[in-house]
C-alpha cells in the first residue's frame, strides 16, 4: 500500500501541467479516470481545487496548499526510501576513534552492536589514553574522533557534543561510607584514597578540592589506570573520585557504590566528542559521530 495515494500524485501532476488531458496521457490512464479523483478530494476536503479556465486549469488557493503538502510528503517519502535503501547497503569504511579508559570498553561494545544491527562493515581503530595524549592525536591527523574530559579549546578542535559529569566519591559495597546518600570530602579524612594520576584530568579537579577543604588524606595510592582504582576500591577498601560516566556499568554489579558530593566547590569536568575543524568527517565516521553523540548524551550522572 503507497504512503501517498495515487488521487495526491495525479493532482500534483495535473497542478504542474495544468491539464488533465496531458496528465492523463503521461499517466496512461484516461482523462475521466483523472477528473474523477480530483472530484473526489474536493469532496473530501469540501473545497473547489482548481479553477476551470477556457485554456486549462488553475489552482484555487486552497489547491496551492493541497499541492505544497503532497509535494512536502512525495520529498520526505523519497527521502526514507532513500535511507531505507541504505539500510540494505552494507556500510563500508575506516574510523579510528580516541576514547578514556574509565568508559572506553563501554563505548565499543555499543557501537559494535549498533554497527552490527545496521551492517556496518567498518574497520575501527580504538586508541585508548587520557585527554592530552587523544587531544594530541586527534589534532594530529591521527584520529577521526574522540571523547574525553576536559578538553581545551583550539582552534583545531570542533566539539560535536558536550555534558557535565558529576563526580563522586566510589567505595566498595562493604566500605562504612557505602550507605550514604551524599558526602563531603571532609567526611572521607580517615580513610585511604587511590587517586587518578597527573595524566588524567580528574587529579587537578581533586587536588584543588583538597587544598580549598585544608584535607589530608591519611594514605594514597596513584596510579593512571581506572581498572587499578577500582580494583584498590573493591579488594583493598580504597576510595576514589570518579564520575559516574566512568563507572555505571560497574555498579549494575552491586560490588561498588557511587556517592554524590556534597562540596558545591568540587565541579566535575565537561564530557565531550570533538573532531578536527575544517576536515570533512567521511561518511562512515559522520554516522558513528552521529551514534558516539547519541550514547554521550544518554550517559549518567551527567
Amino acid at each position: 500500500m503507497p504512503l501517498i495515494s495515487p488521487a495526491a500524485s495525479w493532482l500534483s501532476l495535473v497542478a504542474k501541467i495544468g491539464s488533465i488531458r496531458r496528465a492523463a496521457a503521461q499517466l496512461n490512464v484516461s482523462p475521466s479516470a483523472v477528473n474523477r479523483q480530483i472530484l473526489k478530494l474536493e469532496a473530501e476536503y469540501g473545497a473547489e481545487l482548481f479553477e476551470r479556465l477556457p485554456r486549462g486549469l488553475r489552482l484555487t488557493a486552497a489547491g496551492e496548499l493541497l499541492v505544497t503538502e503532497i509535494e512536502r510528503w512525495q520529498h520526505d517519502h523519497a527521502r526514507a526510501l532513500q535511507s531505507l535503501a541504505q539500510l540494505r547497503r552494507p556500510v563500508r569504511g575506516h574510523v579510528s576513534i580516541g576514547l578514556m579508559e574509565s568508559f572506553g570498553s563501554a563505548v565499543v561494545s555499543r557501537l559494535m552492536t549498533q554497527m552490527g544491527e545496521r551492517h556496518f562493515q567498518v574497520s575501527l581503530d580504538v586508541v585508548i589514553g587520557g585527554t592530552e595524549q587523544i587531544v594530541g592525536l586527534l589534532v594530529g591527523g591521527k584520529l577521526d574522533l574522540a571523547i574525553c574530559y576536559a578538553v581545551p579549546r583550539q582552534p583545531e578542535i570542533q566539539f560535536l557534543a558536550r555534558v557535565q559529569s558529576s563526580p563522586g566519591i566510589l567505595v566498595a559495597r562493604g566500605h562504612p561510607l557505602a550507605n550514604r546518600k551524599t558526602i563531603g570530602l571532609a567526611d572521607c579524612t580517615s580513610y585511604s584514597f587511590v587517586f587518578p594520576d597527573a595524566s588524567l584530568t580528574s587529579r587537578g579537579i581533586l587536588d584543588k578540592a583538597l587544598r580549598r577543604a585544608n584535607i589530608h588524606p591519611a594514605g594514597v595510592v596513584t596510579t593512571n589506570s581506572i581498572a587499578v582504582m577500582k580494583m584498590l576500591v573493591l579488594e583493598h577498601h580504597q576510595i576514589a573520585l570518579l564520575a559516574l560516566p566512568d563507572v555505571y556499568r560497574d555498579l549494575i554489579d552491586g560490588e561498588f557504590v557511587h556517592i554524590p558530593i556534597a562540596d558545591r566547590h568540587l565541579k566535575g569536568s565537561s564530557l565531550s566528542l570533538i573532531t578536527r575543524r575544517h576536515v570533512r568527517l567521511s561518511p562512515v565516521a559522520a554516522m558513528l559521530a552521529d551514534h558516539l553523540k547519541e550514547q554521550l548524551l544518554q550517559l549518567p550522572g551527567k
